[in-house]
């Protein structure tokens, strides 16, 4: 269900979010950079892009939000605290675009991975501004994801104040430094771009499992996945 943009934003504000957010892969934010905004996984697809893939790919066509953009109304690698499973990049985005009538806007009421056959549209999203803030509390802030219903072009990032790029501190392949040739990848993508260039920065975390993480539980063929660009000679 379509909410009210302005009284989402008020609302918004009320609760203290500052900012939107979306996390993924360097390979599919260099095209999201090339393309000059956020893209649905649908969007991507329909045009001949490149994204890496998602587990949730087959619950996003199944019920139908494989044309949608998804942000989080909080930066999830510092909710939990862990890296954001969707990718290392996250860009940033301020709450204005709300502003604008021309993006519809829903807000879920649970990720659309965990949705069910039998659930209803009320079941699934918030049906107005005003359910949505009668039952703020009732659910987790991950669990109300706010998505961009079909878009069918790149959207957002006249809206985008940062591009932040975790540093894992791992090195693969014996001399492949993934923080490096992440921050590499991203600086080349935007050589035509340095609005975007200025704004990108590294992560330093000093309070979270992030890269405990990257170093003990994650695979060298899933650490090139997140963190190489689709050209690199050890990109899967």
């Amino acid at each position: 269900m379509r909410l009210d943009n302005r009284e989402l934003y008020e609302l918004l504000s009320e609760k203290e979010v500052t900012h939107f957010h979306h996390a993924n892969t360097v390979a599919t934010s260099i095209t999201f950079i090339e393309n000059n905004g956020l893209l649905s996984r649908g969007d991507v697809a329909n045009n001949g892009l490149y994204q890496t893939p998602q587990a949730s790919d087959e619950e996003d066509i199944k019920f139908d939000v494989w044309g949608d953009v998804f942000i989080d109304t909080v930066d999830l690698h510092g909710l939990f605290p862990r890296q954001n499973l969707y990718g290392p990049v996250l860009f940033k985005f301020g709450l204005d675009f709300l502003l604008n009538e021309d993006l519809h806007v829903w807000v879920t009421k649970n990720n659309p991975m965990f949705w069910s056959d039998n659930l209803t549209q009320e079941d699934k999203y918030f049906q107005s501004v005003g359910e949505l803030r009668q039952r703020w509390n009732e659910f987790d802030t991950q669990r109300k994801m706010v998505t961009i219903r079909k878009p069918q072009r790149p959207v957002l990032f006249q809206y985008l104040e940062e591009i932040i790029i975790d540093n894992p501190k791992v090195i693969i392949n014996d001399d492949i430094s993934l923080r490096r040739e992440s921050q590499n990848a991203l600086y080349l993508a935007t050589e035509q771009h340095p609005q975007l260039r200025n704004i990108i920065r590294v992560r330093e975390c000093g309070y979270c499992f992030c890269t405990q993480n990257y170093l003990n539980d994650i695979t060298v063929p899933e650490l090139a996945r997140l963190f190489l660009p689709k050209n690199h000679a050890y990109f899967d």
